[in-house]
């Protein structure tokens, strides 16, 4: 489920200087593609929970890589404005 987030762990891992590379715009929309990736494998998985715990453990997770992707979005796009995200 969480296979997408291989690839971006490191851009992930060092957010601050992954949103400072030049490269920034291509590393950002990687690794946002990847949190929508495993949010949809969670909601896709939520569906087919048959227990009501496993399923609301499975929305919190998919509220949380939601939530991630973002933030990750809306601090690249400061660091895009010339704005230093604290």
């Amino acid at each position: 489920m969480y296979e997408s987030l291989a690839p971006v762990a490191n851009d992930l891992t060092h957010l601050k200087a992954t949103l400072a590379s030049p490269m920034s715009d291509s590393l950002v929309k990687r690794a946002t593609a990847a949190l929508d990736a495993t949010a949809k494998q969670l909601a896709d998985a939520t569906q087919k929970a048959g227990a009501d715990q496993e399923r609301a453990e499975l929305q919190i997770l998919y509220r949380g890589f939601v939530a991630a992707r973002r933030i990750v979005a809306h601090l690249h796009e400061l660091q895009t404005h010339g704005q230093s995200p604290r």
